[in-house]
């Protein structure tokens, strides 16, 4: 890790952590253990993805611990339509917002809806050449990542969840924690196909046996990743 990077990790704030939007799983692990070394660091961390597929759920304690962007708006133009009052009701089931309208039509195309959290210093994607390409049908929505200094992890020699756990390590005071551990454990399982992958080279197994020194549980990713098929009976009548 460049001492420029090191530098960036140490001096930031507020974080914000972008695996691709396809969901690609190693990333998902990769981006998740460098959130939880980051909240360890008391670094104010999102970590921004459509959701987690329901095999690598058991990494998270809860989904509520993933924060997410929070201050959420709904914008109309004033040249679209006079909005003279706003009002809301709650119930179990939804939120309805009212408008009354004294002037002017209000379509779908003339709402826009957006975060306003705080700009991040630092925002670090997982292999994504261009995050606002990647990103591009939601920029209105997360707009507020423009404009701050991005750093890329990826790796054609080495795997992300190495790649990761290297500059985890090179960062000032950050711990290889159980959590951290379990989440690039599973990032190398997928990676290496279980380790069948004949491209892995002996130093993978030094790894994940450091790994699982520090509390990585390979019976638990395994149990997970490769649930046995549920064979489905069937009646010939």
């Amino acid at each position: 890790m460049t001492e420029e990077l090191k530098k960036l990790i140490s001096e930031a704030k507020n974080i914000c952590i972008i695996p691709p939007q396809s969901n690609e799983p190693e990333s998902l692990t990769a981006g998740l253990a460098l959130f939880y070394t980051l909240r360890e660091l008391g670094k104010n961390v999102n970590l921004i993805t459509d959701q987690f597929p329901e095999n690598l759920q058991f990494l998270i304690p809860s989904l509520d611990f993933i924060t997410q962007p929070k201050n959420f708006v709904i914008s109309i133009p004033n040249t679209v339509a006079d909005i003279s009052q706003v009002y809301y009701e709650k119930n179990e089931n939804d939120l309805k917002i009212h408008l009354t309208i004294e002037k002017g039509q209000v379509k779908k195309d003339n709402i826009s809806f957006y975060f306003t959290d705080s700009k991040p210093d630092l925002i670090i994607t997982l292999g994504i050449a261009d995050f606002r390409k990647e990103l591009e049908n939601k920029l209105d929505s997360f707009g507020y990542l423009l404009s701050a200094p991005v750093i890329n992890i990826s790796s054609e020699i080495i795997s992300i969840s190495e790649e990761t756990l290297d500059i985890i390590k090179n960062t000032d005071g950050a711990l290889v924690s159980k959590n951290v551990a379990h989440c690039i454990l599973t990032g190398l399982t997928m990676h290496y196909q279980n380790f069948q992958n004949q491209n892995t080279a002996p130093e993978v197994f030094e790894l994940c046996a450091m790994l699982m020194k520090q509390g990585a549980d390979r019976q638990q990713i395994l149990s997970n990743l490769y649930k046995p098929e549920i064979k489905k009976e069937v009646v010939m009548g």
